[in-house]
C-alpha cells in the first residue's frame, strides 16, 4: 500500500493551478443559473456543487480559497451587499468538508466521513446564511426563514447530492495525478 499524501503536499504547482481552475469553475457554475428570491434579495443557485466537491478533493486552505472567493466572485456582481457573507459562509463550508472528510486512507467511495463532512458542510452554509441575513444584513428572522427553506435548503441537498457522486472518485483521481 502507498503512502498518502495530502493533495496541497503531492505538487504545489499543481494543486495551486487546481484551486485557480475549481475557483473559476465555482464562479461559472454558480453565475449559470440565477434565481432570484424576492424577499431577501437572495438567489438559488448550483455553486455549492463545486463547493462541495472541492472540499472533499482538496485540503482546508484550497477548500476554502475555491469556496469562498469563487462564489463571492458572483456575488459581487448580483448581490453585492451579500459577497462579504458569502467569503466567509462558503468559505468555511469548504474547509469544514476538507477537515471532516480528511483520512490518511484515500478512498474512491463515500465513506461515512464524507457524509458526515457534506452534511457538516450543508449545516455552516445554512446556519452562515441565516445569521448574516438576520445580524448583518438586518432583514428579519422572517425573511432569513423562508430563505432557509425556501432556497438554500434545496441548493445545499443538490451541493450534498452532486458532490456525493462525484467527490470521491475525481478525489481519486487527483490523488493518482498529483
Amino acid at each position: 500500500m502507498e503512502e498518502y499524501s495530502a493533495p496541497e503536499k503531492q505538487n504545489p504547482v499543481f494543486y495551486i493551478a487546481l484551486i485557480g481552475v475549481l475557483t473559476a469553475l465555482t464562479t461559472a457554475v454558480t453565475a449559470v443559473l440565477v434565481i432570484p428570491f424576492p424577499t431577501t434579495s437572495g438567489y438559488l443557485n448550483i455553486g455549492d456543487t463545486v463547493v462541495m466537491t472541492s472540499g472533499l478533493m482538496l485540503g482546508p486552505a484550497g477548500a476554502f480559497f475555491v469556496g469562498g472567493v469563487g462564489s463571492a466572485m458572483v456575488d459581487a456582481v448580483v448581490a453585492p451587499q451579500y459577497a462579504p457573507i458569502t467569503l466567509i459562509v462558503k468559505g468555511c463550508e469548504g474547509l469544514v468538508i476538507a477537515l471532516v472528510s480528511r483520512s490518511k486512507e484515500p478512498s474512491k467511495r463515500l465513506r461515512a466521513r464524507d457524509a458526515l463532512a457534506l452534511v457538516c458542510g450543508a449545516v455552516v452554509m445554512l446556519t452562515g446564511y441565516f445569521v448574516g441575513e438576520t445580524w448583518l444584513l438586518m432583514l428579519g428572522i422572517g425573511p432569513a426563514l423562508l430563505e432557509l427553506v425556501g432556497v438554500n435548503s434545496i441548493q445545499v441537498t443538490v451541493g450534498v447530492l452532486v458532490a456525493a457522486a462525484v467527490g470521491p472518485v475525481l478525489r481519486d483521481h487527483l490523488r493518482q495525478l498529483g
